[in-house]
């Protein structure tokens, strides 16, 4: 699967919190993440697969919905070599393995779950 990248501009936001990447296969998902997102005075850019395509895509924390990781390839290896903070959303908790810079969040995202995880590995 070939991955899409792309900045999102939503609002006009002077100077954003920080830079978010989103990676979700789903594109409804993808663009109400990026919108509330951006709504919170983040910064997005989106791709459809992990890892992106162009990962020279500057950005401080990424957000990945579990239906974009194959957990049966390098995706975990990739997520565990990031320099950055990663929040994987799942429906389910059997998640294991992941490596100690991932948090994982609950979805249905019926709370401010996401928005507190992605703060807290902002602060880490």
């Amino acid at each position: 699967m070939q991955a899409s990248f792309r900045a999102c501009n939503f609002g006009a936001m002077a100077t954003p919190l920080s830079h978010v990447l989103v990676v979700a296969p789903d594109a409804t998902l993808l663009h109400s993440l990026a919108f509330m997102l951006t709504a919170e005075g983040y910064g997005v850019a989106t791709a459809t697969a992990w890892p992106p395509q162009e990962p020279s895509q500057a950005y401080d924390a990424v957000v990945i919905d579990h239906s974009a990781l194959d957990r049966k390839s390098a995706g975990d290896v990739r997520l565990g070599a990031l320099k950055r903070r990663a929040v994987v959303l799942a429906s389910h908790p059997d998640m294991s393995g992941l490596p100690p810079s991932v948090t994982l969040v609950r979805k249905p995202l019926l709370d401010h779950s996401l928005l507190d995880a992605l703060k807290q590995a902002l602060t880490t």
